[in-house]
Formats: structure tokens, C-alpha cells, sequence
């Protein structure tokens, strides 16, 4: 279901698929950007972590909804646009981008510090869903996009199936186990 109000990104989302393009990367904007920020509202999103930065469109939702962001991604040209792109939107000082293995970057985030936990645009992996599972508060929110694209889907849905989780087309939502804030 698409949502019916008007994305005020669109302009970022429809740089990020001319980079796509230009630039033969794996660079895709999540589909529906003021749906991801009601999660983020409805999960009363303060902190939020993210895989896989792009040109920093998810991250302008996430932000925009009132979360302060750490996001990761693994091409320097994606951090600097991004950290442009937010820039542009008053969004610098809510966004912290770094270029690095999400596995190594948020390793050295607190435990449980996080309540989103965001992962969009490649094949899901365990060690990725892993060190997002240890980012979040118990009670926190972990939206895992594109199930469908293959990696390790199996093996995630194994490992979040005390979460409580479920799917909605290529989105796993799943809540992490504990007393929540």
C-alpha cells in the first residue's frame, strides 16, 4: 500500500536513482519515505541506525521524523553525498554518516542504545541483522527491507523468531524481546 501523503524528499529520492544510473552502485531509495518516518513516529523513534546510507534519503526520513541517525555505508561517495544531501536539508546535526562494514562500525556503537533499527537496499545477512539486533533497546523496532532479494533470509527469520516478528510484502518488522522504555 502506498501512502497518500506527498513525499517532501522526492527530490532527493530522484537523485539518488540518477546516481543509480550514473554510477552503476547498488544505490536504491526505499520505496515510500513518509511511511518509514510514521514508524519511526509510531515507534517513538528518538535514535536510529541504519545500513546502507545511499545518498541519504532513508536517513532525511528517519531524521525528519525526529530521530537522531547513525548510518553506515560502504562507498565514500554515497557518505560525502549524503552528508551533502543532508546538509542542503538542515539535517547534518541529526545525521551522523560514516563509510565502513556496518559489522565493524556499530561494534563499537553502545548496546542498546537505538530504538530503530533500519536495513535497506542489498541482501539481508545474519552478522548485519546481528549487530543491528545488539544496537537496539529491548522493545526497540528492527525493519529489515527487501526479504525478497535473496542472502540469508532464512537464517534471519531463525534468529528473530523470538521477536514477535512479521512480514508486510519485502519488510520483516520485528520487536526486540525485553521491557520496553
Amino acid at each position: 500500500m502506498r501512502s497518500a501523503v506527498q513525499d517532501p524528499l522526492s527530490d532527493l529520492k530522484d537523485a539518488t536513482l540518477a546516481h543509480q544510473r550514473a554510477h552503476g552502485c547498488g544505490s536504491h531509495p526505499f520505496g515510500d519515505g513518509a511511511r518509514l518516518a510514521a514508524w519511526a513516529v509510531d515507534a517513538g523513534a528518538r535514535t536510529a541506525v541504519e545500513i546502507g546510507t545511499s545518498l541519504g534519503y532513508s536517513a532525511a526520513c528517519l531524521a525528519g521524523a525526529g530521530a537522531r541517525v547513525h548510518t553506515v555505508d560502504r562507498d565514500p561517495v554515497h557518505t560525502e553525498l549524503a552528508q551533502k544531501h543532508l546538509g542542503e536539508r538542515g539535517l547534518a546535526d541529526r545525521v551522523s554518516c560514516v563509510t565502513g562494514e556496518a559489522v565493524d562500525v556499530f561494534a563499537e556503537l553502545p548496546a542498546g542504545g537505538a530504538d530503530l533499527a533500519f536495513f535497506d537496499g542489498m541482501e539481508v545477512s545474519v552478522a548485519e541483522v546481528e549487530v543491528l539486533a545488539r544496537a537496539l533497546r529491548p522493545g526497540g523496532l528492527l525493519i529489515v527491507s527487501n526479504m525478497k532479494l535473496g542472502g540469508e533470509e532464512a537464517e534471519v527469520r531463525e534468529l528473530l523468531g523470538g521477536w514477535r516478528p512479521r512480514e508486510e510484502g519485502e519488510e520483516l518488522f520485528a520487536v526486540k524481546p525485553g521491557q520496553s522504555r
